[in-house]
């Protein structure tokens, strides 16, 4: 095999990409069918990476100037970020999801939504390469029953939370980590009846282990770095690894610069999935990029776009991965996660 698998890709913020004209990234928000230079992603280099699924992030937040929203993020990433904060999310949400429908619409040869059972069984032969929507934080679920109107939307994954507590869980970056509230643990049984994805990157501690104990179904940490290799609130420690590997489901290794180490490039990201790999093995590895998301900072070196994997996979192989590993990492487990969810699709939402 060459070190050219299929790429399962998390958690990638095109959307928000759009919808904020490119903030706080280095690329201008152009055509999508434009091979760019220096943008994470297009479909161009979709093509060339032989990505098939992209987990496509809805983030319903905006720039702001509040001083505590920047203090308690800038303090949670340990660099200097935007403040961004949470407003109209349900409507904000809405114009997201338009947002995919018309990049669906306007590149239907090169582009196709993931909400059925089928699609997930074709994946594979179609050239395509498969948008599966996520909601990054659920502010816009005013009531539980509110997911349902967004399955039909074709939404198939949910992020309890993002760097905010919500009345469904405590955050990352909580101040009293109370975990998964009563209405939360509603929430993902709901989520498990739809076979929406549950994602707890940017949860709390107690929230990831909760979530984790209450779901029936694989979950997914979609963008995370582990807490062992380098210490960040948002990185997963030994006892949210352990019970992830309990509940069958995976953590995408993410790019974000201040959850990898002091250097951020290919090796010290193979010092993150190495250590995943020699104490749970390959089964709950994959990729969560956060392409589009990762706004001021640097991209790892190495890693500065979705064509450029093959640098990690040659690194993770000349550490003693096998090449079934990296397929394992590339797309496979997070293949087997998203087929326990798709089970429970419809081919008609309603």
């Amino acid at each position: 095999m060459s070190l050219s698998p299929p790429i399962i890709d998390l958690h990638e913020d095109i959307s928000l990409y759009y919808f904020l004209g490119g903030y706080g990234l280095k690329f201008k928000a152009e055509d999508f069918g434009v091979d760019l230079p220096g943008r994470h992603g297009d479909i161009p280099k979709f093509r060339r990476a032989n990505a098939k699924i992209i987990f496509s992030s809805i983030a319903h937040i905006i720039p702001s100037l509040n001083a505590y929203r920047l203090g308690q993020q800038t303090s949670g990433y340990g660099v200097k970020v935007g403040a961004m904060r949470i407003r109209s999310p349900t409507l904000i949400t809405l114009e997201h999801i338009k947002t995919y429908y018309n990049l669906l619409a306007s590149y239907r040869d090169a582009l196709a939504l993931m909400s059925r059972r089928s699609d997930v069984e074709n994946v594979f032969k179609d050239d395509r390469t498969f948008f599966l929507i996520a909601i990054e934080g659920s502010e816009p679920l005013e009531d539980i029953e509110d997911m349902d109107l967004f399955y039909m939307l074709g939404v198939r994954s949910l992020q309890i939370t993002w760097n905010f507590d919500n009345k469904f869980a405590a955050s990352c970056m909580s101040k009293r980590d109370y975990g998964l509230t009563g209405d939360g643990e509603e929430l993902v049984k709901r989520c498990n009846e739809l076979g929406v994805i549950i994602d707890l990157a940017h949860a709390s501690r107690r929230t990831t282990l909760d979530a984790l104990s209450a779901s029936k179904l694989p979950a997914i940490v979609s963008h995370a770095n582990i807490a062992s290799v380098h210490k960040h609130v948002r990185n997963l420690d030994d006892e949210e690894l352990e019970a992830l590997s309990r509940n069958g489901g995976v953590v995408g290794i993410t790019l974000i610069e201040p959850t990898i180490g002091k250097v951020a490039d290919v090796k010290s990201l193979a010092d993150h999935v190495q250590y995943v790999y020699q104490r749970f093995g390959s089964e709950n590895l994959a990729i969560g990029t956060d392409f589009f998301g990762i706004m001021h900072v640097e991209e790892p070196r190495g890693l500065e776009d979705i064509t450029k994997f093959g640098n990690l996979w040659a690194e993770l192989i000349n550490r003693g991965l096998s090449e079934g590993d990296v397929e394992k990492i590339a797309f496979r487990n997070a293949l087997r996660v998203i087929e326990a969810n798709a089970s429970r699709w419809v081919e008609k939402p309603f």
